[in-house]
């Protein structure tokens, strides 16, 4: 999914940036867009589900979007026994042809507040071609508005969590210089079913011409025989064409 730039540096709030970037990932080309932005029709426990948070979480953070003027409007549905319904929320419309940053949405029920912070300002600084990022933890620290501890920490955990990786460079002199991160593409986990294993026997081919018997053929299609391609596949259509006329013999 895209999530602009500047989503990273405009919502200070862990809540309120994961909530927007939930938004934006369920935006598609069939959209709904009126004069304010796009219409978003979603269920709150979809949001829940989303972004991990509780449904009081999710409440606080689309009130906060709210009142910053992110969300445009809010209102739901009522269905026809007078019970509420789905929530339409009109959001802002940016821009996410140009600067830009990509995103796996499963991601987001699996980080924190902090963790996807970091994360989403690591995959904003990363380059297009090899995911990777030099930034130190000060520049990190001052990006985010958040301690150099906190940063330090933060990627500690995103390191182990095999979010991003961290590889340490050496200087010609022997000294460590800045860290390089590379940010993971996320995989979900799922069961890898084995493939059957197909049987070495090959079955053996009985051709009946008229009530004459005919020698078994079914060394004429294996690999050791040098036999043309075209000529197996027409000994197997006679055979077929063999056993199609026997059987009307027979009735």
């Amino acid at each position: 999914m895209r999530i602009p730039n500047s989503f990273v540096t405009r919502f200070t709030q862990a809540s309120d940036l994961k909530l927007a970037c939930v938004f934006y990932s369920l935006i598609h080309k069939n959209t709904k867009r009126n004069l304010l932005g796009y219409e978003i029709t979603v269920k709150q426990t979809t949001l829940v589900s989303l972004c991990g948070f509780s449904v009081s979480t999710v409440k606080r953070a689309a009130s906060s979007l709210l009142k910053s003027g992110f969300i445009k409007s809010q209102k739901r549905q009522t269905n026809a026994p007078g019970k509420l319904g789905t929530y339409t929320y009109t959001i802002e419309a940016v821009s996410t042809a140009s600067k830009y940053f990509t995103m796996d949405k499963k991601l987001m029920s699996r980080l924190n507040g902090n963790e996807f912070r970091v994360y989403a300002m690591c995959c904003k600084l990363a380059d297009s071609s090899h995911k990777s990022f030099f930034q130190s933890y000060n520049d990190l620290s001052q990006l985010l508005g958040m301690s150099r501890q906190d940063v330090l920490r933060t990627i500690e955990k995103l390191v182990k969590g095999k979010f991003i990786r961290k590889k340490k460079i050496r200087t010609r002199a022997g000294d460590f210089t800045d860290n390089t991160y590379t940010v993971c593409i996320y995989v979900h986990h799922s069961r890898i079913k084995k493939a059957s294993r197909r049987s070495s026997r090959r079955q053996s081919i009985h051709c009946f011409t008229m009530n004459t018997p005919i020698k078994n053929t079914s060394s004429l299609y294996n690999k050791k025989s040098g036999l043309s391609i075209g000529f197996k596949k027409k000994m197997r259509l006679l055979e077929i064409f063999f056993l199609k006329r026997d059987r009307k013999s027979v009735v």
